[in-house]
C-alpha cells in the first residue's frame, strides 16, 4: 500500500512537471531598416495549461551594438497565429511599450495561455540616424508566471547553422538587385567562366538573385530548366562561379536564392499544411547548406485570396525554419495586375515590383513605374524603403507579349541610338524591318532610378541585366543606373 502511494505520489509529480509552461525563442527577422516602426526581431512560442498566466517577461539588447538607435522596444501578440503582421484583419496587438533599450528589461504584462501555442512578439522603432550595418538584437531572459515559478525559453536556430547569425541594420541606402538565371552566368556555349559578370558588378549592385530553382506539389525543391540537359550541374556550375566573383570582390553584396516558374506545384503545396511545413523546411535548409543570405519567391500569380493567404501562412512557417540565420524574405509581384495581400507583404523583407511587360506602347512607362510604387505605399501599406522598383533591360513588341529583345541586342542593331530614344523597329533575319517595340533608353532609366532616390524607394531591380552592354560602355544601361545610383562600397558600422 505504501508502495502503491508513493508511485502514485511520483506520477502525479510527473504528471504536475509535464504541465508546466515551457517556452522557446526564435529570432525570426535578421533585416532592419534606419527609421521604421515596429520590426520584429523575437518570437516567443509558449506553452501551458488554459488559464495559465504569464506575469512578467524579461529581457535584454543581447548584441546590439548600437543601444542608443533603439527608440522604442515594443511587446505583442499574434494569439495562435505565428505570423507577425500588422495591417491585417488579425493583427499583432500591441501590450506594452517601453521608450528606451537598458542592458535588463521587463514588461510587467499579464498574457493567458491557452489550448494552443500563444505567440509573443518583441520588435523595435530603430532611429533614422542609426549606422547602416549595426547588429540589432534581443534575448528572452525569463517568463514570470502568476503562480511564481520562473520559465527559461529556449533558444531555437534553424537545423544546420554553427551559431547565430545576428541581425543588422541594412548596409546600402537603397538595393540594386539583379536576377541573374544560371546560363546567363555562364552564358549559352561551353564558357567556364561567367561571360559578362565581373568582380565590379558585385561592389555595384547590392544583391543578386540567382534565379534557379522551383518546387513541386510534395513540397520538394527542384531545379529550373537551364538550357540544358543537365539542370543540375548548370545551375550548381553557376553558384560556384558567382561565389568564386563575390570573393573576388570582397563585396559586401548578398546572394539570393531565386525560386519561380512553379504556379501549380506551389499553389498545392501550400493549400495543405503538411506539405506546406515540408515545403518551408526544405527550402530554409536549401538556402542554408548553399550559403544564400536570402530567398526570392516569384509565383506567377496567386489567383485570389486563399492562394495568397496560403502564401502569408507559408511565410510564417518559413520564418521559423529560418530562425536566427539572418536570411531575408522577398518577393516579385506584378502589383499591377494581381496585387498581394497585406497578410504577405506585411511578412516579407522587401517586394520587387515588376514594373513592365505591359501590352501597351510603352511596356515599362514611368507612370506604369511611380504608380506601382504609389501603390505600394498607399494601399500595401509597406514602407519605402521595403519597396524596390523594377526596371527593364529589354524590350516588348508594341501591343504584345511574344516578342522581346535584350537591350544589347538594340544596341547591334543601332549603334548611334540616342539616349532619349525608347522605341526602335526590330530587324528581321534577312535584314528587313520588323515590328515596332519599346524599352527604357539610357536616359529613362537614369530618371527612374533618380525619381526613386528622390522619393526614398528602397532602390531598383532588373530583369534581363545580363543583357546589357559592358559597364566600360558609353552607352551601357547599368553605366547609366550606377552614376545616380551611387553609394559606398564598403559601409561598415
Amino acid at each position: 500500500m505504501k508502495n502503491a502511494f508513493l508511485q502514485l505520489s511520483c506520477l502525479t509529480c510527473l504528471l504536475s512537471h509535464a504541465l508546466a509552461a515551457t517556452a522557446e525563442m526564435r529570432h525570426t527577422h535578421g533585416v532592419f531598416y534606419p527609421g521604421l516602426n515596429n520590426q520584429p526581431i523575437l518570437q516567443l512560442k509558449v506553452v501551458g495549461k488554459p488559464g495559465e498566466k504569464i506575469k512578467a517577461l524579461s529581457f535584454t539588447p543581447g548584441k546590439s551594438t548600437r543601444r542608443s538607435g533603439l527608440k522604442a522596444v515594443r511587446l505583442s501578440t499574434s494569439g495562435h497565429n505565428n505570423a507577425f503582421t500588422t495591417h491585417t484583419q488579425n493583427p499583432v496587438q500591441e501590450k506594452a511599450k517601453q521608450s528606451s533599450v537598458r542592458e535588463q528589461f521587463t514588461f510587467n504584462t499579464t498574457f493567458e495561455l491557452g489550448n494552443k501555442p500563444l505567440y509573443i512578439w518583441l520588435s523595435y522603432d530603430i532611429s533614422p540616424t542609426i549606422k547602416r550595418n549595426a547588429c540589432v538584437d534581443a534575448l528572452c531572459t525569463s517568463i514570470q508566471m502568476e503562480d511564481g515559478s520562473i520559465v527559461k525559453p529556449e533558444l531555437k536556430i534553424a537545423d544546420g547553422l554553427d551559431e547565430r547569425v545576428i541581425g543588422r541594420v541594412h548596409p546600402f541606402t537603397y538595393r540594386i538587385v539583379p536576377y541573374y538565371r544560371p546560363r546567363w552566368v555562364m552564358g549559352w556555349g561551353n564558357a567556364k567562366e561567367a561571360v559578362h559578370l565581373t568582380p565590379e558588378h558585385f561592389n555595384l549592385f547590392t544583391d543578386l538573385i540567382h534565379f534557379a530553382y522551383s518546387v513541386n506539389e510534395q513540397g520538394d525543391i527542384t531545379y529550373q530548366w537551364s538550357g540544358g540537359k543537365d539542370s543540375q550541374k548548370t545551375v550548381d556550375n553557376a553558384l560556384a562561379e558567382i561565389k568564386r566573383l563575390h570573393r573576388a570582390a570582397k563585396s559586401d553584396s548578398r546572394l539570393i536564392a531565386g525560386f519561380g516558374h512553379m504556379d501549380k506545384p506551389l499553389t498545392q503545396a501550400i493549400a495543405r499544411p503538411a506539405t506546406r511545413r515540408k515545403l518551408a523546411r526544405n527550402m530554409a535548409q536549401w538556402a542554408i547548406r548553399r550559403g544564400y543570405q536570402g530567398i526570392d519567391l516569384d509565383w506567377e500569380y496567386p489567383e485570389n485570396k486563399t492562394q495568397w493567404n496560403h502564401l502569408g501562412l507559408f511565410f510564417a512557417d518559413l520564418r521559423e525554419e529560418l530562425a536566427g540565420t539572418g536570411i531575408s524574405v522577398s518577393i516579385a509581384a506584378s502589383v499591377n495586375y494581381r496585387p498581394p495581400t497585406l497578410s504577405v507583404t506585411d511578412q516579407i523583407d522587401f517586394i520587387l515590383t515588376m514594373s513592365y511587360g505591359s501590352q501597351t506602347a510603352q511596356h515599362a512607362s514611368m507612370e506604369r513605374y511611380q504608380r506601382e510604387a504609389n501603390f505600394c505605399v498607399n494601399k500595401l501599406r509597406m514602407d519605402k524603403a521595403r519597396v524596390v522598383l523594377g526596371l527593364p533591360f529589354y524590350s516588348n513588341e508594341q501591343g504584345k507579349l511574344t516578342d522581346q529583345y535584350g537591350y544589347s541586342q538594340i544596341y547591334n542593331w543601332y549603334p548611334n541610338l540616342k539616349p532619349d530614344v525608347n522605341v526602335f523597329r526590330a530587324k528581321k533575319k534577312d535584314g528587313s524591318d520588323g515590328a515596332m517595340h519599346s524599352f527604357n533608353g539610357r536616359k529613362l532609366i537614369a530618371e527612374k532610378c533618380q525619381w526613386a532616390k528622390d522619393n526614398d524607394f528602397g532602390g531598383v531591380m532588373i530583369w534581363a541585366y545580363e543583357t546589357d552592354l559592358p559597364l566600360n560602355h558609353r552607352a551601357s544601361l547599368g553605366r547609366a543606373m550606377y552614376k545616380v545610383l551611387q553609394q559606398a562600397r564598403k559601409n561598415k558600422h
